[in-house]
């Protein structure tokens, strides 16, 4: 794929896709919030109906990028463009050391097991008066395994690399 900017700064997307996977998703959202709103459940009804009207905002976000040209909607008829010069040099911040194993370990460990503790607690006890507080449990829980990969990869390429005389004993 060819540059469409000057990447990761100023990229640009394909506005064409994202349109008609947006679009896409206002449809999904909104056939979801019409059958919950048949099944009784007015709350989940409104959460659905919510993020079909924020598919609905991306969409005309979307348009309004593609009406703007060429520069917002790259295709191979349109070059790279240069990247915005800023005004004053960037000054550069003295790099962090880099982040133990162990910290590293720990703060993985700490995330999922507050994972696991979520997913005990709401199938376990919570369940037991309410249903959807436990599935609500449950939705916060998946969303932290990836949470504890980012946190536990996080500053371990700080400071040296492998030839700066450390060795790795894993």
């Amino acid at each position: 794929m060819s540059r469409t900017g000057d990447e990761p700064v100023h990229a640009r997307s394909a506005l064409g896709l994202r349109l008609a996977l947006t679009l896409a998703g206002a449809v999904c959202w909104a056939i979801a919030a019409s059958i919950m709103f048949a099944a009784g459940e007015r709350v989940l009804g409104l959460v659905f109906a919510a993020i079909a009207v924020l598919a609905g905002v991306n969409a005309a976000v979307v348009v309004h990028r593609m009406r703007q040209g060429a520069h917002w909607q790259p295709t191979s008829a349109v070059p790279p463009y240069r990247p915005v010069t800023e005004d004053r040099p960037r000054v550069p911040r003295a790099p962090r050391p880099p982040v133990s194993e162990t910290v590293r370990a720990r703060r993985y460990l700490l995330i999922m097991g507050t994972c696991l503790g979520l997913l005990i607690l709401a199938w376990g006890v919570v369940r037991l008066w309410s249903v959807p507080i436990a599935v609500g449990m449950s939705l916060v829980a998946m969303v932290l395994p990836p949470i504890a990969a980012l946190v536990a990869n996080a500053g371990w390429d700080r400071g040296g690399g492998p030839d700066d005389g450390r060795r790795y004993h894993g």
